[in-house]
C-alpha cells in the first residue's frame, strides 16, 4: 500500500472540497482517506475527484473514483 499527502476531494460534478490536505492509503483501485468534517464527508455510491501526492513525491496524480464507504476517513474504489 501507498502512503499519500496532499489529498483533496471534491464531488465529480465540481464544488468545493470535501477534504483538504488529507491524507490517504491505497492506490487508484482501492484508496481511503481523511479525515473528513462531520458536514462534508462524501456519499456512498457518488463519484468524485482525487487529487493526491505519494508520500515524498512532489507530483500528484488525479483520478475519479466511487465512495464505498462514508465516513471520517472514507473509502474509494
Amino acid at each position: 500500500m501507498s502512503d499519500w499527502e496532499q489529498v483533496f476531494v471534491n464531488h465529480a460534478n465540481g464544488g468545493n472540497y470535501l477534504l483538504q490536505n488529507g491524507t490517504g492509503s491505497g492506490g487508484e483501485k482501492e484508496f481511503a482517506c481523511g479525515k473528513f468534517p462531520s458536514n462534508s464527508r462524501p456519499r456512498k455510491g457518488d463519484q468524485y475527484h482525487i487529487t493526491a501526492t505519494p508520500k515524498h513525491e512532489i507530483f500528484a496524480m488525479n483520478w475519479t473514483a466511487t465512495c464505498t464507504f462514508s465516513g471520517e476517513p472514507s473509502e474509494f474504489k
